[in-house]
């Protein structure tokens, strides 16, 4: 997961761990960031990586 910082929109993105925009943020297990996904509306994801996607939360 990445936090990033503009000065009109503070807020986290979770990437894939192949995402090429980001290489900071840590590693997370699949069941916290399908939780921090369904749960903090602050909280995206990379549009690019589409992690939602892969992690099949978009299917159910």
């Amino acid at each position: 997961m990445d936090r990033v910082r503009h000065r009109c929109h503070p807020s986290a993105r979770v990437h894939t761990g192949a995402c090429r925009i980001t290489s900071r943020g840590k590693a997370a297990t699949r069941e916290s960031v399908l939780e921090v996904l369904r749960t903090m509306p602050s909280v995206i994801a990379c549009p690019l990586c589409r992690p939602d996607s892969e992690l099949g939360l978009l299917d159910s």
